[in-house]
């Protein structure tokens, strides 16, 4: 752009074509990208809550896109345990210098999930048997899909075997043409791509049929295979 927006979503799509420039999206953005700071009432947070209700707590939480770590704070409060260490995981480092401002006791860390070159990441720590570790991938996959199975290797690749991952997915209605369609046409394209390296544990798919925004929500929890396994 020769002039420069202060719109996040022109620096997400343009032209209709993915451009991915969030770190130049959080440095100008006048308002704050995605509403981040207000969806505690969402309907797929209300939704993930409750399908979450019975899953027990987690010691550790690790959002993989986490933007101002909004979401992250909310998934602190409704899943973790009282001693629950949160990560956050942006590849823009403005982003994660801003959610340090507001949530001070979080990790934060620059971290692209389509690199499987210049940026590997490393399996975390293994833990006691008992310890239970949560990653999210929230509304990422829209930016990240040409190189999806990049992504999968870079998450599995920070998991240990009991490691839990929550995707959350929100998407046009079906039957448009969209952005991403010919990798991800309908939430079970997501099931099928992650089945590399994960098993379905429950999921849920909120579909609404009246309105055309893109608030149609797949909510999946998912548990990683053998990591051995995975390659």
């Amino acid at each position: 752009m020769n002039k420069i927006s202060k719109y996040y979503h022109d620096y997400v799509f343009r032209n209709g074509k993915l451009v991915g420039e969030f770190e130049a999206m959080y440095r100008h953005s006048e308002e704050i990208p995605w509403h981040q700071d207000k969806q505690a009432n969402w309907v797929d947070v209300r939704l993930t809550r409750e399908m979450l209700s019975d899953a027990g707590l987690f010691d550790e939480i690790h959002d993989l896109g986490c933007g101002l770590g909004n979401y992250l704070e909310l998934m602190r409060v409704h899943v973790g345990t009282d001693e629950v260490k949160c990560y956050g995981y942006d590849i823009s480092e403005t982003a994660t210098i801003k959610a340090k401002q507001q949530y001070p006791n979080f990790h934060l860390e620059v971290l692209d999930l389509t690199s499987s070159t210049n940026q590997p990441a490393k399996r975390l720590t293994n833990q006691p048997t008992n310890f239970r570790r949560l990653f999210i991938i929230r509304g990422t996959l829209w930016y990240v899909y040409p190189n999806l199975d990049a992504v999968i290797k870079t998450i599995s690749a920070m998991m240990h075997e009991g490691d839990h991952l929550l995707v959350v997915q929100n998407f046009p209605p079906l039957g448009d043409s969209f952005i991403g369609k010919e990798v991800l046409p309908n939430h079970y394209a997501i099931i099928k791509r992650l089945s590399i390296a994960f098993s379905l544990v429950r999921h849920l798919w909120y579909e609404d049929t009246i309105f055309s925004a893109n608030d149609n929500w797949f909510i999946g929890l998912f548990k990683i295979n053998d990591v051995r396994k995975i390659k």
